[in-house]
C-alpha cells in the first residue's frame, strides 16, 4: 500500500499524487505499485524487492537515479511461542533516496514508522530527506537498546524460574532468547559498518552538523552490538551452566532409584523362595517368620546404611 505525506501546518497529511519533496511509504507493495514507483523515478526493481526480503542485511547501494539503505528494525516474532521461533527477530527497512522524494518500504508496519510519520521522533519537513534519514537511524538505535532491555528481563525472569524447576521448557526458552541475540547481534555489526561507510561521505552527502549526529548514532550502536555478544555469551554460559546441574540432578536420581532397587531386590528374593510350594527347614516354628523378617529388615537397613555413605541416597 503506498501513502504519500506532505508537510502542512507542522504535521503531515496525506496526498493523491506523487509529488517532489513528497514523503512516500509503501507497506507491503504488489507487482503494480512496485512497477509504478520504478517507472516513476526511473529506478530498479531490485531496490523495492531488496527491501522486503526478510534475510536481506543493512548494507548501502548506489544507482544512477537514487540510492538504497537497507536497514534491520528489531521487532517481536508474530511467531512467538511457537516451537523453535525466537521471541524477537529483525525486519528489513528500506530508505530509499532519489533526487526528488524519500521512500521507505518494508513488508509490514513497525512501531519506528508509526513514531516517524506522528512525529514521535523529531520534526521535520517531507524534503529534508537527509534528516529523515538520520532521525531513522537514532529511533532503531533507541529500539535495539530497549528490545536488549526486554531479553535480559525475560532472562532474568527464566533464570528465577529454573532455579525452581529445571524444566526443558525454561532451557528452550533461553535457547531461544540467544536466537534473538544472534540476530541483534549481526544487525548491528552491518548497521555498525554501514554508518561508517556513510560517515565517509563518498556515497550519502552528509552536512558538519549531521555528521554529529551520525556519529553519536553510531556509538549508539557499537555500544548495543557489546551489548548483545556479551549477553548472547552470558546466556550461552548460563544454558551450558543449567544443563550440567539438570544432568547432575538426573545422575542423582537414577543413582538413587538403583539403590532403592537394590534394596528392595532382597526382602522380595527372600520372600520368593519362602513362597515356593516346597518343603523348607523349620517351616512349622513360628519364629522362623520372625527370624527370616528380621533377617531381611536388617540387611535392607545394612545396604541403605552402605548406599547412604556412597551418597547415591540423600535425606535431603
Amino acid at each position: 500500500m503506498l501513502t504519500i505525506y506532505q508537510n502542512s501546518d507542522e504535521r503531515l497529511i496525506k496526498k493523491s499524487v506523487i509529488r517532489p519533496n513528497h514523503l512516500l511509504l509503501l507497506i507491503d507493495p504488489n507487482e503494480d505499485e512496485i512497477r509504478q514507483m520504478t517507472r516513476h523515478f526511473q529506478l530498479p526493481a531490485k531496490f523495492f524487492i531488496d527491501a522486503l526480503d526478510q534475510d536481506e542485511r543493512p548494507r548501502l547501494e548506489r544507482d544512477e537515479q537514487g540510492y538504497l539503505i537497507v536497514l534491520n528494525l528489531p521487532v517481536k516474532n508474530p511467531k512467538a511461542g511457537e516451537k523453535h521461533e525466537p521471541p524477537y527477530i529483525t525486519q528489513p527497512l528500506g530508505v530509499i533516496h532519489t533526487d526528488s522524494n524519500l521512500i521507505l518500504v518494508s513488508k509490514s508496519g513497525h512501531p519506528i514508522i508509526d513514531q516517524l510519520i506522528a512525529g514521535e521522533c523529531g520534526e521535520f519537513q517531507t524534503e529534508m530527506k537527509t534528516r529523515i534519514t538520520l532521525l531513522l537511524f537514532k529511533a532503531v538505535a533507541k529500539a535495539y537498546d530497549d528490545h536488549l532491555g526486554y531479553i535480559n528481563d525475560q532472562a532474568a525472569q527464566l533464570q528465577q524460574k529454573l532455579r525452581a524447576s529445571y524444566q526443558n521448557k525454561e532451557l528452550f526458552s533461553l535457547i531461544e532468547l540467544s536466537k534473538s541475540l544472534v540476530f541483534f547481534s549481526t544487525s548491528l555489526s552491518a548497521l555498525a559498518i554501514l554508518y561508517r561507510q556513510m560517515m565517509q561521505g563518498k556515497t550519502f552527502k552528509i552536512q558538519e552538523e549531521d555528521r554529529k549526529l551520525l556519529d553519536t548514532i553510531l556509538i549508539d550502536i557499537e555500544q548495543s552490538a557489546e551489548v548483545a555478544e556479551m549477553r548472547r555469551e552470558s546466556l550461552s554460559n548460563l544454558m551450558d551452566a543449567y544443563a550440567a546441574i539438570v544432568h547432575n540432578n538426573l545422575n542423582t536420581v537414577l543413582k538413587a532409584l538403583t539403590a532403592i532397587a537394590i534394596v528392595m531386590i532382597i526382602p522380595t528374593m527372600i520372600g520368593s523362595i519362602f513362597s515356593m510350594n516346597v518343603a523348607l527347614p523349620n517351616e512349622d516354628d513360628p519364629t522362623t517368620t520372625i527370624i527370616v523378617a528380621t533377617i531381611m529388615a536388617g540387611m535392607s537397613l545394612l545396604l541403605m546404611v552402605f548406599f547412604y555413605f556412597k551418597r547415591y541416597i540423600r535425606l535431603q
